[in-house]
């Protein structure tokens, strides 16, 4: 119980830093809320926002892929795993975690919002073309998925 408390201490201490964009001491207050207790998925989305302020995408892609196979049905790890890949200009990954964030909560205003920014990035327009195409690819490939599933559940 006294790890629990621990964490949550750190926890608390850390977004504190946060909001004082403090984002160093936040990751490290994070990181030690998640030694003492590992089993909280915000706990690593909260680092992985830290991470992603400091510039460490990587990183932060760590920290939401962890927070995912945690709680597969987390919006929030989804958008923000979906910023870190805008950021490395990964946009197809970003977009499909943009619209699976949206899948679990079609409410999640800032998902759409971080869709439509992928869709008309002006960065590089060849790029963004290419990466447009592999969208729509994405998304047929999930369409037929589903036809193939549906074809299957209905087999007798």
């Amino acid at each position: 119980m006294a790890s629990k408390y621990a964490a949550r201490k750190m926890f608390d201490e850390g977004v504190a830093a946060y909001v004082k964009k403090d984002f160093k001491a936040s990751l490290d207050l994070f990181s030690r809320a998640i030694k003492y207790d590992p089993t909280l998925a915000l706990f690593f989305v909260c680092r992985g926002a830290a991470s992603l302020k400091l510039g460490r995408a990587r990183e932060a892609i760590g920290d939401f892929d962890q927070a995912i196979k945690m709680e597969t049905t987390y919006a929030r790890a989804f958008h923000l795993r979906g910023l870190a890949y805008e950021i490395l200009g990964e946009l197809a990954r970003a977009f499909q975690d943009f619209d699976r964030s949206l899948e679990i909560d079609p409410e999640y205003g800032a998902a759409y919002h971080s869709r439509d920014s992928v869709l008309s990035n002006p960065k590089e327009s060849s790029l963004a073309s290419r990466d447009f195409e592999i969208v729509n690819h994405l998304m047929a490939m999930r369409l037929t998925q589903f036809d193939d599933k549906v074809l299957n559940d209905l087999e007798i």
